[in-house]
């Protein structure tokens, strides 16, 4: 097998390790040409076919870049995956002014083929330094092109005459901001969440205040209109598996892409996998269904599956074939972990996290009974992680430290995360940029109303991300409370060390419930903790934690945080045997029963609170054998509403949410 490998990593303070695999290239061939299908056209004894080349696949357009000075030029830097000839560069901008104030002109050209997309920078930010030029020589162009009439969409193209056999070097196409016009916006797709560094802008007046060339997160709407001539070979796609506790078989979708000049099609498919760097095994590929209907394409859909491993391994998959015309292609390699959980513990789950990835960082963590999930390591978590602490032996107790948080506020909006909280989970979270980056509510004041996790579960309805951008700077600590006691009245917070930058938030609107922990110098909050009556519990910090200089003043707080979410304290095997099973139907129309059990002779108490926290009825107030019980909810003295069930019986507590409806 070629080219399959396991990379290799160090277990971090009982870290879960994995793998990091590559990204595929993003470069999407479309098969259609202006206005009419792809046709089929000879060129000496080689059959060719016209393809758009761009780097973006499909979206429609929902906002434009405006605020561009004269003559600065935007545009796209092809690479072809093939030989090819260059037909056509296509640019769409948007009308907002008179036509005779919206033009600019459009142009293409040859590029120095040494050139690579990775040789500009992202002109945000005071340390980006201009690239090189990527126009070498313009071949077509530039041509003036005025638009129709006020917003309207002016999509133009420029047929390059020449038609130059680029082979597979690089070339430019884009357009240029007409001297005095006040109004051309180029029309960008939608979703840029990362610079695709093929989208290239010269600006006069960056943040860098260098003016030259810089990649842009901007994804231009410039497009290349090419005649393939080479047979390319197959493109594999592979579904990407996340990390997992799962032990058993794990099935890989495989999508496929080939031109054919002449009989487009995979002749040969092979998926290979390895476990902790051992020998490539390889495993059958299933066709689940295949598209041919388009001309020198065949699009294919297929599945395989990796035999399941013991907990701690590392597996690697990568996919190679043939197609019909003899090129062959590989995919890029995945990697995932297998990892277990501890009964009893906590899951500590560490997203995206750079500064862990620097050796000897303090975790304050060690010592404690908590489990640590470690993304860069284990990769992003699928269901069966977080499920051992929602449903499974883990207690029921999430930590979760990140910068943006990304995947938490993905996470946040599953039916798995409202289950785990109305069950009475315990969260904490830590971020210098979950509001605006996680859940993209904005750099700036921002306010979210219910129904969403920040309001209904994380108890916070407004704040001002990136308030603080000083580092370090000084949080002040109200050390009275059962979360920060022994912990000194301030603490230094350096989140520039470990990222190179500080944008840190406040809290602007918090529940009443919510009692306030930490502080900046202008007595704004940081931080906080809640406790739903009868029900969840949340520590939330708009810092990252481990950023805190002062490793005692951690590990104080984490002692205080795994004793109030009363993570590890039942240790004794009988009292496993708890049980406070979810309430079933849910919503209830009428009165149900629901069988309890407890490990031991006991005072028990199960009571049903409404979502004020108000006492509706005391179900259950006395002791009770070891054992199976049964309880009834009687619906008939109960509104349409919200309620919970509480059941506590010696160190065991457990909530659960029910829906009444009448």
């Amino acid at each position: 097998m070629k080219g399959l490998k396991v990379l290799l990593v160090m277990l971090l303070v009982g870290c879960i390790a994995s793998g990091v695999y590559a990204k595929p290239a993003e470069v999407y061939l479309m098969p259609t040409s202006i206005g009419e299908p792809s046709k089929m056209m000879p060129v000496g004894d080689k059959a060719t076919a016209d393809l758009w080349l761009e780097y973006i696949q499909g979206g429609a357009p929902n906002f434009v870049l405006t605020g561009l000075a004269d003559v600065e030029t935007v545009g796209v830097f092809f690479q072809p995956p093939a030989g090819c000839t260059l037909l056509a560069i296509e640019a769409t901008a948007m009308a907002y002014m008179d036509p005779a104030q919206n033009t600019f002109k459009m142009f293409a050209a040859l590029s120095d083929p040494a050139l690579t997309a990775d040789a500009w920078k992202e002109y945000h930010g005071a340390s980006a330094t201009p690239g090189p030029s990527p126009i070498e020589e313009i071949i077509e162009g530039p041509t003036l092109y005025t638009g129709i009439s006020d917003a309207d969409w002016t999509i133009d193209t420029l047929w390059v005459s020449s038609t130059p056999d680029v082979e597979e070097n690089p070339f430019f196409g884009g357009w240029i901001k007409a001297p005095g016009d006040s109004s051309p916006n180029p029309y960008i797709y939608a979703n840029a969440t990362e610079a695709p560094y093929h989208a290239l802008m010269w600006r006069s007046a960056p943040a860098s205040e260098t003016p030259g060339w810089y990649s842009s997160w901007h994804i231009f709407r410039v497009r290349a209109l090419v005649r393939i001539y080479e047979n390319i070979g197959p493109m594999f796609t592979l579904e990407p598996l996340l990390g997992t506790y799962y032990t058993g078989n794990r099935a890989v979708g495989i999508y496929t892409e080939d031109f054919g000049p002449a009989a487009p099609g995979i002749a040969e498919i092979h998926l290979y996998y390895s476990v902790d760097g051992g020998d490539a095994q390889e495993v059958t590929v299933v066709q689940d269904s295949v598209d041919a209907t388009t001309p020198n394409f065949e699009y294919a859909w297929w599945h395989a599956e990796i035999p399941g491993q013991a907990a701690g391994s590392v597996v690697t998959y990568c996919v190679e074939g043939v197609d019909s015309e003899g090129a062959d292609a590989s995919s890029a390699e995945y990697s995932y972990m297998i990892g277990a959980g501890t009964p009893g513990n906590g899951l500590l789950y560490v997203e995206e996290d750079e500064a862990w990835s620097i050796m000897d960082i303090h975790n304050a963590y060690t010592g404690h009974p908590w489990d640590l999930w470690y993304e860069y390591f284990g990769g992003v978590a699928d269901s069966t992680v977080t499920d051992y602490y929602i449903t499974g032996a883990g207690a029921h107790a999430i930590s979760w430290l990140t910068f943006s948080g990304y995947i938490f506020a993905e996470w946040s909006f599953d039916e798995a995360f409202r289950n785990f909280m109305d069950a009475g989970g315990c969260l904490f979270l830590a971020g210098q940029d979950v509001p605006g980056g996680g859940y993209g509510l904005g750099y700036g004041e921002w306010i979210v109303e219910s129904p969403h996790p920040l309001a209904d579960y994380l108890k916070v309805y407004g704040g001002t991300d990136d308030y603080i951008a000083d580092d370090p700077f000084s949080v002040f600590v109200d050390n009275t409370d059962v979360l920060t006691t022994g912990m000194p009245d301030e603490v230094e917070v350096s989140c520039g060390s470990i990222y190179q930058s500080t944008w840190v938030g406040i809290f602007t609107d918090l529940d009443a419930g919510c009692v306030p922990l930490f502080f900046d110098a202008e007595g704004n909050i940081l931080g906080y903790r809640y406790e739903a009556p009868g029900g969840f519990k949340v520590v939330h910090l708009y810092f990252n934690f481990h950023a805190m200089t002062d490793t005692d003043a951690q590990d104080t707080f984490i002692s205080n945080l795994t004793d109030w979410f009363a993570v590890g304290v039942e240790e004794n095997p009988e009292e496993l045997v708890y049980n406070l099973p979810m309430v079933s139907p849910n919503p209830l129309s009428r009165s149900t029963a629901i069988n309890f059990s407890i490990g031991k002779s006991e005072y028990v108490s199960v009571k049903v609170y409404d979502v004020t926290g108000s006492l509706v009825s005391n179900l259950v107030d006395e002791k009770l054998t070891a054992g199976t019980h049964t309880l009834t909810i009687n619906t008939e003295s109960l509104t349409s509403g919200v309620y919970f069930l509480k059941m506590d019986a010696g160190t065991f507590s457990g909530t659960r949410k029910f829906v009444v409806m009448k």
